[in-house]
């Protein structure tokens, strides 16, 4: 599983998140999130951010996925403020969109990847340099883009009264 996370035209983090050992199914966990989170200095980059936007309030946006539960819990508990919104909403989660062209891109440029043959720790590096190398690939417009079309979403699903949009 891949975590990430952007500002206006910033990338932001991109992060591998790899299955918690001590989970009963062997699956990614709250816990494996906050501590990728942790590793990558989350916290520190945070405050950064907010000191470049110069804003008093910055929201993190995150999905009601059981996974996060943990994870929105920590932010919480390190004063991060949350805008949560429902699992499964692209009309809302951003980052969803962002995934959609990282598939996009990973088609284009790594066409041939399923064909790869080699241990899971093997494939998995691999597969982690693709995602990665699309991600880089991304004009910061893509970015600042989507996080501009943040008001004209909620218009619109409000509009819809919840149902479909063009986003």
């Amino acid at each position: 599983m891949m975590t990430s996370c952007f500002y206006g035209q910033t990338h932001g983090l991109f992060l591998p998140v790899f299955p918690d050992p001590s989970s009963v199914r062997g699956r990614v966990t709250g816990r494996s999130i906050i501590d990728v989170y942790d590793q990558y200095d989350f916290l520190g980059i945070w405050e950064d951010i907010r000191k470049h936007l110069g804003e008093e309030e910055v929201f993190f946006i995150i999905d009601n996925a059981k996974t996060h539960l943990p994870f929105r819990r920590w932010l919480r508990r390190q004063g991060i403020t949350i805008m949560e919104i429902p699992a499964y909403s692209p009309d809302l989660n951003l980052i969803e969109n962002v995934w959609v062209l990282v598939k996009d891109k990973l088609q284009k440029h790594y066409a041939e990847l399923y064909l790869m043959k080699g241990s899971d720790s093997e494939v998995k590096k691999v597969i982690e340099e693709a995602i990665t190398h699309c991600w880089e690939l991304f004009d910061p417009k893509v970015f600042e883009s989507l996080a501009g079309s943040m008001v004209d979403r909620i218009e619109a699903i409000i509009k819809a009264d919840g149902w479909y949009t063009k986003y």
